[in-house]
């Protein structure tokens, strides 16, 4: 089996539902931690007792941030058909990186 590559810097693709929420989870997974580190730094500024403070901030940061994350996958999923359609008319999402175009024959 021979494998031929071929490199580009600019690509055109189009990602089927699967991969785009398997994106969607990474960047959704940073929504939840920011949502965290943003609700602790709130909680922290407000509160002036030191054991409330880490007991909210335990609480409300690990709920906030799972609920960050659930609702942005939600947006992801919900997103998808408009996604779809906009690649459906430009023939592709354009996109510039590092890509490989892998051929593999018998």
């Amino acid at each position: 089996m021979s494998i031929q590559e071929e490199y580009s810097d600019e690509a055109r693709i189009q990602l089927n539902f699967f991969s785009f929420m398997a994106v969607a989870v990474w960047i959704c997974l940073g929504v939840g931690i920011a949502f965290a580190v943003g609700l602790h730094l709130f909680v922290s500024n407000i509160s002036s007792d030191v054991a409330s403070e880490n007991t909210m901030f335990w609480f409300s940061s690990l709920m906030y941030g799972f609920l960050g994350f659930i609702f942005s996958l939600i947006g992801s999923a919900t997103i998808y058909p408009v996604y779809n359609f906009f690649c459906n008319r430009m023939r592709g999402q354009r996109v510039k990186g590092k890509f490989a175009l892998v051929k593999r024959s018998l």
